[in-house]
């Protein structure tokens, strides 16, 4: 058994988090207020997920740390909200230094119930909102997910990945990038070298590159043939040629799929191919690099 891989993502609103950790995990749990499946609904076309709901970050972790090792992922969609909720169900109990306490306690709880469920081989996919840097106790804290006082830099340590949203207007379709890289002011990593630094805002096809087992959801696994032949035919014609590529393979498939099915599998062609290419192209950009040090 292979460990599972713990990765968060942040960034500002209505900028496809949850639609990316969705699509990654798609074959798993939801822990997740109702609100927060609806991108999946919508632009995923998945109608029925597992999802639970959970009160605060404790009945959270809980959910994660009973559910390791018995489904391939979860993810814990909007958890910069779900700390604010459990926030202010504390203030109405303690005190503010009890309270956060208790807050910190409860977020490194959930820390490692997703370090847990990796050892058991389970994937587990948090997304947040974004802060900026900002000082706490006197300390400088870099940008991260949105969470109280240490707690960005506390929290997300201890992932594999942790990328964070940016716009990118060269990007397609998306004008969206997930960066990894080093970043002196943001929170940021990849320690297993998932991705290619920017990378598509595709957290499912950049784990599959990497040779991680993703299953789509019953009944589209048709998905994943053509999202490898789409990807091999956008290389062979040319990366910057993917709309008129992509869109003859997607004609064929209007009148037999769901048209959010059908945009699912063309979008996953494309970030396979970019992916692709940036992993054939890293000697290159590598001597690139070294040219202009010397």
């Amino acid at each position: 058994m292979s460990e599972g891989i713990f990765a968060v993502i942040y960034g500002p609103s209505k900028t496809g988090k949850s639609t990316a950790t969705g699509a990654a995990g798609a074959g798993g749990l939801f822990i997740a207020q109702t609100g927060g499946l609806l991108p999946l609904k919508k632009f995923l076309g998945l109608e029925k997920v597992n999802a639970k709901m959970a009160s605060g970050v404790q009945e959270a972790g809980d959910i994660v740390a009973k559910a390791a090792g018995k489904v391939p992922t979860i993810v814990v969609d909007d958890f910069s909200l779900l700390t604010e909720v459990t926030v202010t169900a504390l203030e109405k109990k303690h005190s503010f230094g009890e309270m956060w306490r208790n807050l910190r306690s409860q977020v490194l709880f959930m820390r490692d119930s997703a370090r847990y469920a990796t050892s058991k081989g389970t994937h587990v996919f948090f997304n947040c909102h974004m802060a900026p840097p900002k000082t706490s106790s006197g300390k400088y804290v870099r940008g991260g997910p949105k969470l109280p006082g240490q707690l960005p830099e506390q929290f997300a340590s201890f992932a594999d990945v942790v990328a964070k949203v940016e716009y990118e207007e060269t990007a397609a379709p998306w004008k969206y990038v997930f960066r990894t890289g080093p970043n002196p002011e943001y929170v940021s990593g990849d320690r297993l070298d998932i991705f290619p630094d920017p990378a598509p805002m595709n957290l499912g096809e950049a784990m599959r590159a990497s040779g991680y087992e993703l299953a789509r959801p019953k009944g589209l696994e048709w998905m994943e043939d053509i999202a490898e032949k789409s990807s091999q035919l956008v290389l062979e014609k040319g990366v910057e040629n993917w709309r008129d590529t992509l869109k003859k393979v997607g004609e064929k498939l209007v009148g037999q799929k769901d048209l959010r099915h059908i945009r699912w599998a063309l979008q996953d062609s494309l970030h396979r191919a970019v992916i692709k290419n940036a992993g054939e192209n890293i000697l290159d950009r590598m001597f690139v690099d070294e040219q202009e040090n010397w």
